[in-house]
Order: structure tokens, then sequence, then C-alpha cells
């Protein structure tokens, strides 16, 4: 018979086992208690600092997405709010664009002198930037043998240090530059009338000027320099052409004032997207001694007429050649077509030649001619 172990034999090696267990829980529990790093601790502190580091690395990314995200709805929300949704071609073809237009004339001196009427001043205006004022006194209307300073784009077309009136009994005129038919910028002899000087108009209509001041443009005038005569309203403006700007061609007298005409006219009658403005230096001696009309901005249109485009499709065969290619060679009659449909007028545009230009004769009567530059004339007494 083989021996049988009892089942005592065996107990004492769990009992062994359960209370190794014990004794181990009561050293962390004792450990714990009184604040000494044990074994456990030494395991727990890296792996929660490795826990820690893990979850900071895969939280910044969701952070900064969410930061992002945040902003942009920020953004889009703000441009709906702030940005108007705006269309670009009503806002060129809007009132203020259309109030705000003006047709420039570019002259090619380095000064020109502006008139304004309304203020009693005169401001020389200069190529370097400087813009100089002076006190003057203009015609006064109502008075015997006196006419009202006009508007106009005119030009000085004579320079007479001395002029002896053939109106007013040889009265003496100093430095004396008509511009206007016999009205011009001069002095007189003493200084009596230089308290009306940028106060109020006094003379017969030509433009007072202290003699100190007269003789100064006098001096820097040439004929032909521009003068800008206004009261505020004014639908030509002047500025200085670049120092090395030419003119397209050797324009005739015809040529400059059938551009003055088209200029104004393509803002005037609402075309100046149609009939862009031609940008040429205005030679002053080819102005009228009546003046070019200036016209009121007033009479400038509300709105512009917006440019369209007329599309056409031919079917070519694949292959390029000239009699394929027909919608080329249509284009005269394509335009001639616009004109006749959509109500643009062929002579109001530029042909391409540099010299001859197609403005209606209407045009230039209506844009050139001034009407309010033909002065009376008052013979002297006898």
């Amino acid at each position: 018979m083989s021996e049988q172990t009892p089942d005592n034999d065996l107990q004492p090696e769990v009992n062994n086992i359960s209370e190794n267990e014990e004794m181990a829980e009561d050293i962390l529990t004792d450990d714990a208690a009184s604040g000494k790093p044990g074994s456990f601790a030494l395991f727990l502190l890296p792996l929660l600092f490795s826990l820690f580091v893990f979850v900071g690395f895969t939280q910044e990314p969701v952070k900064q997405k969410s930061i992002k995200r945040s902003s942009a709805e920020e953004e889009l929300s703000g441009k709906d709010k702030k940005t108007p949704k705006i269309n670009f071609s009503a806002l060129l073809a809007a009132e203020e664009f259309s109030k705000n237009l003006r047709d420039t004339v570019f002259t090619a001196e380095d000064v020109w002198f502006e008139l304004r009427i309304d203020k009693q001043t005169l401001y020389a205006h200069y190529r370097d930037g400087r813009t100089v004022t002076y006190p003057v006194s203009t015609g006064i209307s109502g008075a015997s043998k006196s006419v009202e300073s006009r508007p106009g784009l005119y030009a000085i077309f004579l320079k007479e240090e001395v002029h002896l009136s053939s109106q007013f009994n040889n009265a003496r005129m100093n430095y004396y530059m008509p511009y206007n038919m016999g009205i011009g910028f001069h002095g007189l002899p003493g200084t009596g009338y230089y308290g009306h000087l940028g106060v109020r108009p006094s003379s017969h209509g030509c433009i007072r000027m202290r003699n100190e001041d007269v003789k100064v443009i006098f001096g820097q005038a040439k004929i032909g320099t521009l003068v800008l005569s206004h009261k505020g309203r004014s639908s030509r403006v002047v500025a200085f052409a670049p120092k090395d700007f030419k003119n397209d061609a050797e324009y005739t007298k015809d040529d400059y004032l059938n551009m003055l005409a088209y200029n104004l006219g393509s803002i005037m009658e609402g075309k100046y997207f149609i009939n862009p403005p031609k940008k040429f230096v205005l030679d002053g001696t080819v102005i009228p001694r009546s003046g070019i009309n200036v016209t009121s901005t007033d009479n400038i249109p509300e709105k512009q007429i917006l440019p369209f485009a007329v599309a056409r499709i031919d079917p070519v065969f694949d292959k390029l050649t000239n009699a394929d290619i027909s919608g080329v060679t249509d284009l005269a009659e394509l335009n001639g077509n616009m004109s006749e449909f959509f109500g643009i007028a062929h002579e109001d545009s530029l042909s391409t030649s540099n010299v001859q230009f197609a403005v209606a004769p209407e045009l230039v009567k209506k844009y050139v001619y001034n009407p309010v530059g033909i002065l009376p004339y008052f013979p002297p007494n006898r």
C-alpha cells in the first residue's frame, strides 16, 4: 500500500502564502501611512508621469483644431455681419461714382491758374506741388458798363506790362494778361482798391490784383497758360501731365476741340465706361478767346451706363485658316449693328487713327462752345 499524505501536510504552505500577502499589504499600508516611499510608489510615479505626457500630446492637436475651427467660424460670422455683399458693377454705376467724375485736362506747363469767382481768390498751381493763393476782385454785375466774370476754361493770349484801356478812357492797367476776350488779370495805379480784394467783386469785368502779386504771375505765365474759371461746380479740372508724356500725334486745332468734346460728352451722356476718355496734353494756344465750356456738375447724370459684350460663336472646322475664322472679319459689321440696335452713335467714339476723330459737330457745339464766354463791348465815352 502506498502512503497517502494527509491534507494537514499541505495546509502550512497555503497558510504561509496567505501570510506573505498579508505582510506585503501591511508593509505598503505602513509605508503609505508613514510617508516613506515604497516599492509601489517607485513604480506608480513613472507610470503617472508617462500617462500625463501621453494625454498631453494626444490632446494638443485636438485643441489647436478646435481653436482654428472656432476662429474660422468667428471670422466667417464677422464677414457675414460686417461686410455687405456688393455687386461690383452696381458700385461702378452708383450715384457717388458718377457724381465725382470730372473731365481732366492735362497741361505740359509748370503752372496753371484757377480762378474761384465764388471765393474771390486766384490759385496758382505749380508742378512741384505748391499752390499759392492771391486775393482778387472780379467783375460786378449790374453796374454801368460792367459784366460779371464768367466760368470757362481759358488760356492767356496776351501779355503787356502796361496796357491802356480802350473802353475806359485809357485807364492804366499794370501787368495786363487777358484770357477771356478783354477780361484779364491786372493791377491799377495806387492801392485804394486793395480793400476789396478777396472780399467782393468791384471791377468792370477784369480780375484786379495787387500790383506785387500780379507782377509775380506775369513773370511765370506764358502765352497758352491755362486759366480755369468757375464757381465751385466745374465739370472740368486741370492736372499736370507727366514730363515724359507725349501726344500720339501732331493734333490740329479741330482735333483738340473734338477730343475735348468727346471726353466731356462721354461723362455727360452717361457713356464714361463705353467711351473711355482720351488722354492728351492740351495746347492752350488753340483755346478760343471765348473759352471752353466747363458746364456744371449738376448736369452729370446720376449713373453711367455699364459696358456690355455681345458674344458671337461661329462653328469652324478643325483647321486655322483666314477663311474659317469669319468672326474677325465681321467686327465692323458687328459694331454697326450695335450702334443701330443699342443706340450707341458711331460718331460718339474716337476712331483708331491718331489724327482723325469722328465726333459729331453737335457734340463740339454742346461741350466745347462756351455760351457764357462771349462778352459785350462797351465803347469809350465820346
